[in-house]
Parts: structure tokens; sequence; C-alpha cells
């Protein structure tokens, strides 16, 4: 009766066991398998008893009812007594190894337990697309995920021909809520749709949605595209469109070529037919041929196509030249282009003033003239005036004197601007100078000027008179000699002589370098024309003494360069 108590026991505990029993989720691995592991009992060193189960992914499985270990296995017997440690003659013997641990035998009568039965998939699978009236749709979400997490869905819709009106639906399943979506859906309770117009062929438009699962089980999610296909009807209506560009110099030199580029496109939609360029040449421009006007053909131009015209011109005379091209089609507007150049001329006018003729000593005072004739502005003008070797530069207001050289410099000089330089000079060597003058600039276009001089030196004229027989007595006569010389470095020009006796000498007679005139006390000779430097002229003027005394004659010369006659005296002793 004792013996069937406790086995009608052992089979209640089991009863209930079962009965609250709850089993794995689908949670616990890809076949919803229960993790669950017999123990492994221990040998302890009393009571043995096996450990609890190892704790299994949530939900846990329920652990059967533990049952304990068989008593502690005996130890392992020793064969063969240990090998002494200690060396040969070892007092003590050595100490045993340890015996080798008993293995516990494994639970008897073990029962896993159950667990819940694994979730099956949706039939169609985490990825899916249809195609309705030429637009395809393509979805894909994650295969699982965890309770109360949020997981992506993809969808992707794209046309395969062009369509309006395309609009996507789907009703999301019980338990799964919405979160969000890109582009935004419109949301009608569990329903969501999305209006994406018209799409054409070939083009893709990528979406998102975001969506929290709140309850296990199988959540598919169905999706409906609907859209209507375009028909076509087209008309190629189409047409050509001309410009033209035009290039050259902008700035030329008379002479000079002027080389013009005519580029022609048609920015139309279709071909423009017989492209013809006509240039007519302005006047002041010739070109090779003497023709005045050039003509181009260029066939037809395709659309975005572009040609090209090259040619050259001569500039004849200076200004502004605008040249225009006209350029006609079949079948396209008339366009034109124009480019204007500049025939400049780079030039430079300097001109020098000043005195023809100076005296030696005295001051030559020369003015510069320096005008921009040109049609363009002038960048840092030099002007240099360089005194001959034998002058020296007395003063040159403005300028940097350095030696004999007097220099001035211009930042800008404009069209038609005019600016003067003033500059002294002087010599004490008589002669004929130039001084020279250059003008120079940074666009190359230079020149120059000068003006000639010449330094006179001065006439000297030097007077000696003497007398033959001095002294001599009353009734005698004596002969004066009058000795001129011009010791200046210039002629001297008109020298006249006038000698003046005293009322006690007569004169007798009068001869000498120009012919002489008696007037009374007094004896004019004629105007000498040119008196050279060292030349000396002489005259003589013979009289007779009529009275006695300290007497004395005097001689006053002039001429064009003395205007102050000079004057000069002999004493004659008469008895």
């Amino acid at each position: 009766m004792r013996k069937q108590l406790g086995i009608l026991t052992s089979l209640l505990f089991l009863a209930v066991s079962a009965l609250t029993w709850t089993g794995c989720s689908n949670g616990c691995n890809d076949d919803c398998q229960p993790i669950c592991e017999p123990c492994k009992p221990i040998c302890p060193p009393a009571k043995p008893i096996c450990p609890p189960m190892q704790k299994p992914c949530e939900p846990q499985c329920m652990p059967p009812m533990q049952k304990p270990c068989p008593p502690p296995c005996a130890p392992q017997r020793i064969e063969k007594p240990c090998t002494p440690c200690a060396p040969k003659h070892v007092e003590k013997p050595c100490t045993p190894c340890a015996p080798k641990a008993p293995e516990c035998s494994p639970c008897e009568n073990y029962h896993p337990p159950k667990c819940a039965a694994p979730l099956k998939g949706c039939k169609h699978g985490p990825a899916g697309e249809c195609s309705c009236n030429g637009v395809r749709v393509r979805v894909k979400n994650p295969k699982m995920c965890m309770l109360g997490d949020q997981y992506p869905l993809d969808i992707e819709v794209s046309a395969s021909c062009d369509v309006c009106d395309v609009t996507l639906t789907t009703t999301l399943p019980e338990g799964v809520t919405y979160m969000r979506s890109q582009p935004e859906a419109k949301v009608e309770g569990q329903k969501l749709s999305w209006d994406f117009g018209g799409v054409s062929r070939g083009q893709t438009i990528p979406g998102r949605i975001w969506l929290k699962c709140e309850r296990e089980g199988d959540l598919c999610t169905c999706f409906c595209v609907d859209a209507k296909p375009v028909a076509f009807c087209a008309l190629l209506c189409a047409k050509p469109v001309l410009v033209c560009e035009k290039c050259g110099p902008a700035q030329v030199a008379p002479g000079d070529p002027i080389n013009y580029v005519i580029n022609v496109t048609n920015i139309g939609t279709c071909t423009a037919q017989d492209v013809v360029v006509t240039d007519i040449l302005p006047e002041g421009v010739e070109s090779k041929n003497g023709q005045q006007t050039l003509v181009f053909k260029l066939g037809n131009l395709e659309p975005c196509q572009t040609k090209r015209v090259n040619f050259s011109v001569t500039a004849c005379k200076r200004g502004k030249i605008c040249n225009q091209a006209i350029v006609q089609a079949c079948n396209a507007n008339q366009t034109s282009c124009e480019f204007c150049t500049c025939v400049c001329a780079c030039e430079i006018d300097c001109n020098k003033v000043g005195p023809k003729e100076v005296a030696v000593g005295q001051n030559a005072d020369y003015q510069i003239t320096v005008v921009n004739t040109g049609d363009l502005p002038l960048h840092e003008v030099v002007i240099t005036d360089t005194a001959p070797s034998a002058t020296s530069i007395v003063d040159a207001p403005g300028a940097n004197i350095c030696g004999k050289q007097a220099v001035w410099k211009l930042r800008e000089l404009k069209p038609g601007e005019k600016v003067d330089f003033k500059v002294s000079l002087t010599t004490c060597t008589p002669g004929y100078f130039v001084n020279g003058v250059t003008v120079t600039n940074c666009e190359g276009c230079n020149s120059g000027c000068e003006f000639g001089t010449t330094w006179k030196g001065r006439p000297a004229l030097e007077i000696c008179s003497t007398a033959s027989e001095n002294p001599i007595c009353v009734g005698e006569t004596t002969r004066f000699k009058i000795v001129l010389q011009n010791t200046g470095q210039e002629y001297d020009t008109n020298v006249n002589v006038v000698v003046n006796f005293p009322a006690e000498l007569a004169v007798v007679d009068a001869s000498g370098a120009t012919a002489a005139q008696v007037s009374g006390q007094s004896v004019t000779f004629a105007p000498f024309a040119n008196l050279a430097p060292r030349q000396t002229l002489e005259y003589y003027v013979t009289v007779q003494a009529n009275g006695s005394g300290d007497l004395r004659s005097k001689v006053q010369v002039s001429s064009d360069f003395i205007k102050n006659p000079i004057t000069s005296e002999e004493s004659l002793i008469v008895n």
C-alpha cells in the first residue's frame, strides 16, 4: 500500500508540471526549438545534487522534476604505486599522486519541456512585386522583427511605359502601426495610399515606410497599384534659328591688317539651308582683291552646328572702324553681327625753340614743347635734354639735373595733351652748338627735337697813340701814330676813329686804314666795316705847334658793339 501511494504521488507531480508548462516562443531560434539542455551532475564531497538546467531564452523552458544523483563514485583505483619523488637514499617516502576525480553519470529519466509551435511565415515571403498597366511595384521588408520594434518596408514604383494617375494603396494588417513614410502617405486608419501622378517610361520612384510590430504572428501586407496608360500623337514642328558672332583685334595701327573671325551657329531645331554670309567693308578698309563686298557660302547648317569664316583686310586710315556681317538662309531668319576696331596711331611730337645767337658768357633760354598727336594715351613719358659738351645747364625747372642732362618724367600724356619745359644753357667758348632733346614712352612711339645756337665772343678794342717827336718847339711839326687792335674773340663792325687836337696844334695831314676827313681841329676817319679778332688798324696825323705848353690830343673809338666811345689821350710838350 505504501508503494502504491508513492507511485500515485509521483504521477500527480508530473501532471501538475505538464499543466504549468508554457513552451518556447518563436524567438528561441529559426526552428522554434527549445534551448534546453540536461544538467551535468558534479560529484560533490558530500551529498551530490545536480545543478539546475541552464536558463533558456524567454519564455524559459519549465525544468523537469529533479532526481537525486547516484551516490558518489568510488575513487579510482591506483594499480601501480607512484615513483618516488625523492632521489635514491631518501629517508621519507614520496607522497602518492592524487587520484583522478570520478565522473558523474547523467540524470536518469530526463524529460525535455514542451515548446510552443513555431510560427509559419507568410507564403509570399518578405519581398514581392507586381505589375499593372505598365507599372511595376516592388516591396521588401525584413524576415523578422522583435515585438515592439520598428522595421522598414521599402517600396519601388517603376514604369515600363508612359502612364498617368499612378496610385499605390495598402491596408496594414492588425498588429502593425504606421509610423512614417517617405514620400508621405495619405493615412485613413490602417489604409495607406500614395498618388504619384504621371510617371515616364524608365522612371523609378523609391520609397520607404516605417512600421511598428505590436503582436506576434504572421504580418502580411498587400500592395495594390493602379495606373492609366497614355497614348501619344506627335507632330514635329521645327524652326532653324541662326546667330552669329564677329570678333577681331580691338586696336591696330594704320596700314596693319585686321583679321576678322565670324562664327555662325544654328540654335534652332532643324537644318538651315543655303547659309550665306555677306560682309560689306566700310570706308577706310581695303581687301586684298580690292572688293568692298565679300560673300561666303556656308551651305547647310544642322541644329547646334557652327561654321567659321576667316578673312583679313587692311586698315587705311585712323579712327574707329565698325564692320558688320549679315547672315541669311533660305528657311531661316536673317541675322547680323558687328565688330569695331580702333585704327590708332601712336605719335608724339617734340619742338624746341631758343635764340639763334648769344654772346659768350650770356644764357641761352630754350622752350621744349611735347604734344601727344596720336590716338592713344602715352605712359611713363621721359623727356631728356642733353647740353653740348662746351655748354652747361644753368637752370631747368621741374627737371632732375645730372651732369649735362635735364630729365623730366610724365606718368601719362593723353591724346592731344601738350606740355612745355624750359632749360637755360651758357658757355665761355664761342661757336655754334646744337642742343638735342629725346622723348620716350612705354608705348614705344619715341620722338626728338633739337635747336642750334651761335655763341659769339666779345670784341675788345685797344688804342695806342704816340708822337714821333716829343717834345717839340713852337713852329715845328710832329706825326701822331694811332694803333687800334681788336683783342677780343669776335668781329667788331663799323669801327669809327675820331682824333681831336687842341687849338695850339694845327692839322697838316691825315691818313690811315680808312679815308680821313679834316674839319678844323678834328680828324674823322671813315668807318672800318669788319675788324676781325687780333686785327690791327693804323692811322697817322701830322700836326704843327703854334703855341707852347702841355698839349693833349684825344682819340675816340666807337663801333656797333661799343655803344659808348672809348677815349685815349696823348700828351705833347711844346716849348
